[in-house]
Parts: structure tokens; C-alpha cells; sequence
């Protein structure tokens, strides 16, 4: 699963998609405290991926969130021509560590696991893998350290060895997820590599002394494969 990971990780990163993002927060009595969806275009500016904002709550932007959209791009465009490469790669790897990911080096490293079985899922067979933190685990103190603070339910393709689908259930607070939260992150083939499908994650906590059910739904779609004979900034070089 880890070597299959790996190798997708590489081949996903060369295509442009839509990430559509929504956040609610709703009260006990069924009423939404807060409703707000936003859209953006992902496309490769200057070798890295670049997220451009294009519509909130389902309406395209206004004018001045326009202006502020087309400067922030000229900023990025800019700084990423002028910067050297080797800046660029420590602040791209900088900004992974920052990143939410379920990671398969610290599930090795640090879960014990177990067999669950074989099911179907999007009509694949899959391996059921079920990994647990083992006793004495560090804590994580990353973004992309969140899986030791989870138990993590696998679906795991037996043709590719890839976890397309998972279930993460949260053991204790960190950042802003709080224990009980379930994650679920699903993929699709497109071209022959594993691409995100969805990002659900759904939880709860006291606010203003009352219970909040805070869910965040992330959806992606509209894939399409980045031509260019240049390597990404965050391919590792030949020494790698």
C-alpha cells in the first residue's frame, strides 16, 4: 500500500481539477449557525499547483473578490519566476508539513494492524485493513502527522494495492478536529492513477455552551491530465 501511495502520489500530481468546499455548523434543533461553500480551479502555475477561488456559496465572484483573485495571481506568478528553485522546494515541502494527509510511513511506523476481510467498494475488491496507534506512539505535532492521533479503517484495491477508500476516527483533540470526528477520504481511477473523489469529516464540540455539529465536504471533479515535458517543483531530483 505505502510503495503504491508513493507512486501515485507522483502521478496524481499532474492533474488540473475543481475542488468544491463546503463548511456547516448546525445546531441541535436542525438549524444551520453557519452555511458557506466555496469553488476553486486548481491548474499548475510555474511548476506547483495553484488554487484559484472562482465562486462563493455558489455565486461567482464580485468584483472586488475578482480584483483580489487576478492580483493575487500576478503576486504568485511573480514570486514563482523570480524565486530560485531550491527556495521554492524548501517552502513547497515546508507547506506539506502543513498539510492534512493520512500518511502511510507514519501508520507503518507507529499502528499496529489487523485483518478485517475482503469487501467491494465502487465495484473493486478491496482488503479490509483495520490500524490502530500502538501504546506509547508519539503524539503528533504536524498537520501531516494526523494519523497517529487516529484509528483508521482501510480499504485496500487488490489489483494496485491502493487504499481507495478509509475511514478515520479521531482518539483525541487535535487542531481543530476533535475526538469522535470521522474522516472519510474516497478515490477514482482517471488515466490509470487514483485520484480524490471526496474529503467528508463530521464531529462535534460545546460552543457558547451549546453542541455544534461542525461538517467540512470536499469535492473534486473535472480531472484533467497537465501536459508539459518539465517535472513539477516537488518531484524528487535524480539524487532522491
Amino acid at each position: 500500500m505505502a510503495a503504491s501511495e508513493a507512486a501515485n502520489r507522483r502521478n496524481s500530481a499532474y492533474f488540473v481539477f475543481r475542488e468544491d468546499i463546503r463548511y456547516t455548523e448546525q445546531l441541535q434543533d436542525g438549524s444551520f449557525r453557519r452555511d458557506s461553500t466555496a469553488t476553486y480551479e486548481v491548474s499548475i502555475l510555474e511548476g506547483e499547483p495553484y488554487h484559484r477561488r472562482t465562486m462563493v456559496d455558489g455565486k461567482p465572484l464580485s468584483p472586488v473578490d475578482q480584483a483580489y483573485e487576478e492580483k493575487r495571481l500576478r503576486e504568485v506568478e511573480e514570486y514563482r519566476r523570480t524565486t530560485p528553485l531550491a527556495e521554492r522546494r524548501k517552502r513547497y515541502f515546508a507547506a506539506e508539513e502543513n498539510r492534512f494527509k493520512v500518511d502511510s510511513a507514519n501508520v507503518l511506523a507507529h499502528h499496529n494492524a489487523s485483518y478485517a476481510g475482503e469487501e467491494t467498494w465502487a465495484g473493486r475488491p478491496c482488503w479490509v485493513v483495520d490500524t490502530a496507534p500502538r501504546p506509547g506512539a508519539p503524539k503528533p505535532k504536524l498537520r501531516s502527522q494526523w494519523s497517529l492521533s487516529q484509528k483508521i479503517r482501510y480499504w485496500i484495491d487488490q489489483e494496485t494495492g491502493f487504499p481507495i477508500h478509509l475511514v478515520a476516527t479521531q482518539l483525541y483533540d487535535f487542531m481543530n478536529s476533535h475526538k469522535g470526528t470521522v474522516t472519510e477520504i474516497s478515490s477514482s481511477r482517471h488515466e490509470g492513477v487514483w485520484l480524490l473523489d471526496r474529503i467528508h469529516s463530521e464531529g462535534a464540540r460545546k460552543s457558547g455552551g451549546v453542541k455544534v455539529i461542525y461538517r467540512t465536504d470536499q469535492r473534486y471533479s473535472g480531472y484533467q491530465r497537465f501536459r508539459s515535458t518539465t517535472n513539477l517543483i516537488f518531484e524528487p531530483g535524480p539524487d532522491k
